[in-house]
């Protein structure tokens, strides 16, 4: 009999299908979105409509006022709410403890999560850009309550589109964006544990990541010998946290797979794993530099001590892999060839400048001297012959400045000197015809 399941247990585990549906098992409540004005979850597989809250246009402690759901989660719900003592009456995010878990066990670890993280909130989001500050934390007719920062934004959802493949210099920004935000959390000690793209706002004031939902967060001098409760996203959560024993590095396995789903245009559930090794095959479903590849390929190893142990670790492999990163080379050299093609034209340009400075000079010295010899009060014979030789020789020597070069290298000289020449011979031919004529 124990043979037998043994024996299913280890078939199960050849199959991805039927390990992906036990891990989905993990995750017991997922807000799914909708078009409509409802909300829909899912609950243990079942799906159900929320209606309306109740606390729509509830004002809280005389100056939050709830405006609309945005969402439901296993503790509680997160409303859009405004701030009616600031000038402008500003958006906040509410989040309203609420627990949906009927098992009374439940509830003490839920609100031990929900302290925690207004608690990390204060600590981190006011000493960083991209992380929301915390504004207040209470409790109100037996109810608590966190404020925080609203991030007007978009999550990397609408970015990183199932069935569309971003470039490699896309994907190189992305990961170093949230890689710098989560060197500052672990400084701190502090797991995240649901890095995924929903999480990941890009805001439009100056297009930054912000990181947000940090209901998950674990201290890292709150790990113990034992198991923890079980918390994350399948497909960007790695073995160790599903097994209840997060590390820093179970983060960098979930911000490894964003940068992989970003690069292939698949889904997490969607990747293969090498039956032998647990690792998941990628490279032949992207376009990818060797160096990238083996960043991202150390950031979701199957054994948390194969990856990066740290933000900063990782960090500092993908800024080494991005300065001998292909694409980064061949940009900077169509720069470079783009530069050479418009160098002719941009001599051109100079060339016809100076020309037309040049004639429009000359245009007025013939003016002047037209009407100088005209005037009904001439001067001596004597006279008009200086005058007219000392215009001569300015027209010589303005003439003569043309031909000074524009460029060092044998490719401008050339196209100054055909153009200078030409330039030089017309003009001066135009300026004799005139005097003599004159």
């Amino acid at each position: 009999m124990v043979s037998n399941i043994a024996g299913r247990i280890r078939q199960m585990r050849r199959y991805p299908l039927i390990k992906q549906t036990l891990q989905n098992g993990l995750d017991t409540i997922k807000v799914l979105r909708s078009k409509g004005s409802s909300n829909t979850q899912l609950l243990s597989g079942r799906i159900r409509h929320t209606t309306q809250s109740p606390l729509i246009k509830t004002i809280l402690r005389n100056r939050f006022e709830i405006v609309k759901l945005l969402g439901s989660g296993g503790s509680g719900d997160t409303y859009l709410a405004l701030d009616l003592d600031l000038p402008g009456q500003p958006y906040c995010v509410v989040k309203h403890f609420q627990p949906k878990d009927s098992n009374p066990d439940a509830v003490p670890i839920a609100q031990n999560l929900f302290a925690r993280e207004a608690e990390v909130l204060y600590q981190l989001g006011n000493n960083h850009d991209q992380i929301p500050r915390l504004f207040a934390h209470f409790d109100e007719n037996e109810n608590f309550y966190l404020v925080q920062e609203f991030i007007d934004g978009h999550d990397l959802t609408e970015e990183i589109v199932a069935g569309q493949r971003l470039s490699e210099n896309t994907v190189f920004n992305l990961l170093k964006q949230i890689l710098e935000i989560l060197v500052f959390v672990h400084q701190h000690k502090i797991i995240h544990r649901d890095i995924k793209p929903q999480n990941l706002m890009r805001r439009h004031s100056d297009g930054k990541i912000v990181l947000i939902d940090f209901g998950s967060i674990k201290k890292m001098s709150a790990l113990g010998s034992g198991t923890t409760i079980i918390i994350g996203t399948p497909g960007y959560m790695p073995s160790e946290q599903a097994k209840g024993k997060p590390r820093l590095c179970s983060d960098i396995y979930a911000v490894g797979m964003i940068g992989i789903q970003a690069l292939t245009g698949l889904m997490p559930n969607q990747l293969q794993e090498d039956p032998n090794t647990g690792e998941i095959i990628w490279r032949n479903k992207a376009r990818v530099s060797q160096s990238l590849a083996d960043v991202l390929d150390t950031m979701v190893r199957d054994r948390h001590s194969q990856r990066y142990h740290s933000a900063a670790e990782a960090l500092e492999a993908l800024t080494s892999a991005q300065a001998v990163s292909p694409s980064s080379q061949s940009a900077d050299k169509d720069t470079n060839i783009d530069d050479d093609y418009l160098l002719p034209y941009k001599n051109f340009l100079l060339l016809l400048g100076i020309g037309l400075g040049t004639i429009t000079s000359l245009v007025l010295i013939v003016l002047i001297y037209t009407l100088l010899f005209t005037s009904t009060s001439l001067p001596t014979n004597s006279t008009q012959l200086k005058f007219k030789r000392l215009i001569e020789k300015f027209v010589d020597l303005t003439l003569v400045q043309v031909d000074i070069p524009i460029g060092k290298s044998a490719t401008n000289r050339g196209v100054c000197e055909s153009n200078c020449a030409i330039a030089k011979n017309t003009n001066r031919q135009i300026t004799y015809r005139n005097i003599i004529k004159n």
